[in-house]
């Protein structure tokens, strides 16, 4: 593109094709919502949306119930882990309850802030249960997506409701379906 600078109204119009130009780009660029022309915003990443946790949960769930079929009545239950490397998920680390009741508070990392300030989540969590084993699933809400935040871990709890007494059930973590220390009450 070229202009002619030579006289005012060439300068004149010069400035009032680039405020066109640069009005276009705001409209175009500025137009453009990220919800319209990218479905995959706010979508979770493969293995973290809770019908895909709910199915990893039940696949370790079959493994464990396949160890213990395979222990015949030994006091050792070996599970194999998962074929994945690290699924995703929040791993919890022990579980408070009592073996008549249906209530269990598991203990996890998490944020230090709850979900109404920056960087911060609110938790709760979900039993998906089996005969021989309760496999506990915590769901993070967090304040924003996009949040630069540091890496530090803090001590958090949830507490949920089993469909059924947990009795002689051990409880296991989501991402690796192995026991955790249960404290009874």
């Amino acid at each position: 593109m070229s202009f002619d600078m030579s006289c005012g109204g060439g300068l004149m119009m010069a400035r009032r094709r680039w405020l066109f130009l640069g009005a276009a780009a705001v409209a175009v660029l500025g137009g453009c919502s990220s919800e319209v022309n990218n479905p995959h915003e706010g979508v979770l990443p493969k293995g973290e949306s809770l019908g895909e946790m709910r199915q990893q949960a039940g696949e370790a769930l079959t493994r464990y119930d396949q160890a213990v079929i395979n222990a015949r009545g030994s006091a050792t239950v070996t599970v194999t882990p998962p074929p994945w490397n690290s699924p995703p998920g929040i791993s919890i680390e022990s579980a408070t309850g009592t073996r008549a009741g249906t209530r269990l508070t598991v203990t996890f990392t998490g944020t230090r802030e709850p979900a109404t300030r920056p960087c911060g989540a609110d938790y709760h969590a979900e039993a998906v249960e089996s005969a021989n084993a309760v496999i506990v699933i915590v769901i993070a809400q967090p304040h924003a997506t996009n949040e630069v935040c540091t890496l530090a871990g803090y001590s958090r709890t949830a507490t949920l409701n089993l469909a059924q007494p947990l009795r002689q059930r051990v409880v296991l973590e989501a991402r690796q379906g192995q026991t955790v220390p249960l404290n009874t009450e």
